[in-house]
């Protein structure tokens, strides 16, 4: 039987190497492997993958979905599988566009078997939104449902370390409206006010939680 060839397109040098041993020990053909977005473009353009797995985070520049969305213009039948740390992409920036029509997205941190992979793959090849594909890729994909884009924006922004002076100017927005929008995250989120518990504080851990990162790292 043909095996698969998949490209793999991850700027984390350790977690790139352990995609592709994992997938080829599941008997796929990686076709490539790299890091950056210009790289990923030229392995397509040479070889010809059926499938590739993306990373939504690939640094300054073009996101993973950016790339999606411009290989599903340029390659109808191609497999796109996301495998982020993102629990909802709007933590990464805000506006992003909708996934590409039969992509699936899968967060890192719940993929416990390698064959949950290789299931999303044969699901990506597919191409097209059937209820199987949708199914996954809203299971793995967790939007905030309770939280608005504004709000989510909020979340990051805080977590960059800006003032609610700073998130107004951002936003364009009163300071008043920014501390309303906080003090509503707080309550959604369930946080306990008390002169020891830093709500800001709180919240940026959250996000670091949601994204994969270290909470006491600086956002990337």
């Amino acid at each position: 039987m043909k095996r698969k060839r998949v490209l793999v397109v991850e700027d984390d040098d350790f977690t790139r190497a352990m995609l592709v041993s994992a997938l080829k020990l599941e008997g796929l053909e990686i076709a490539g492997d790299c890091a950056t977005v210009r790289g990923a473009i030229s392995v397509m353009e040479q070889l010809k993958p059926e499938v590739v797995i993306l990373d939504l985070h690939l640094g300054h520049g073009p996101t993973g979905l950016d790339l999606a969305l411009s290989f599903r213009l340029r390659y109808p039948k191609l497999g796109i599988v996301l495998l982020t740390t993102f629990d909802d992409p709007r933590l990464l920036a805000p506006n992003l566009p909708e996934l590409p029509r039969g992509a699936v997205y899968m967060v890192k941190k719940e993929l416990a078997a390698i064959s949950l992979l290789t299931k999303a793959i044969d699901l990506a090849l597919n191409n097209v939104s059937d209820s199987e594909t949708d199914r996954m890729s809203k299971r793995n994909l967790r939007f905030l449902d309770e939280f608005s884009d504004s709000q989510v924006e909020t979340m990051r922004l805080v977590a960059l370390g800006l003032s609610n002076r700073e998130i107004a100017q951002r936003k364009g927005i009163a300071e008043k409206s920014v501390e309303q929008s906080i003090s509503r995250l707080s309550n959604q989120l369930r946080i306990k006010k008390h002169e020891q518990n830093n709500i800001r504080v709180q919240i940026a851990r959250l996000y670091y939680q949601l994204t994969g990162a270290n909470s006491e790292s600086t956002a990337r």
